[in-house]
């Protein structure tokens, strides 16, 4: 059952094309990271986000949360950062072009989510749902459990 779960879970990702570094699996120009991150500034609005909160939302640590932001601000994603010279943290904000990007890959992820739903029976797209999140739910467990084994370890 086990191999069978994983290998499920491993060939959705490869169909799906989360593998693929140059483009989105709804056929966007950017790696999926760095289009996870403009759906969570967008979904954030004017406030914005921290970068800690970022990298939380994105699950991924400091430096790939930074080098994310990098790149969004090579693209002119994000609005230009004011320096910080009190040492206080400053929120991430999509710039014009980072909105509207982002309302692409919005729109983009809802037609290919669309398709994907559509190809499942209808009697079945609520039992998907549900499984869905018991998996999302056995994930949040699993972070759990393993941060409580380190610091028994400690």
């Amino acid at each position: 059952m086990v191999k069978d779960f994983r290998g499920l879970l491993q060939e959705f990702i490869r169909r799906f094309g989360l593998l693929a570094g140059d483009q989105t699996p709804c056929g966007k120009p950017l790696p999926a990271s760095d289009a996870h991150a403009l759906m969570c500034l967008l979904e954030a609005g004017d406030q914005g986000l921290l970068q800690t909160t970022l990298v939380a939302r994105l699950g991924v640590d400091k430096s790939t949360a930074s080098r994310i932001v990098a790149r969004m601000g090579d693209r002119g994603h994000v609005a230009s950062l004011p320096a910080s010279g009190d040492g206080r943290a400053r929120p991430i904000r999509l710039s014009k072009k980072g909105v509207r990007v982002a309302r692409e890959i919005e729109q983009a992820s809802t037609r290919r989510f669309a398709a994907l739903l559509k190809g499942i029976p209808r009697h079945r797209r609520t039992d998907v749902i549900v499984a869905l999140r018991d998996i999302v739910a056995a994930m949040d467990q699993l972070d759990v459990d393993e941060d409580q084994q380190q610091g028994l370890q400690s």
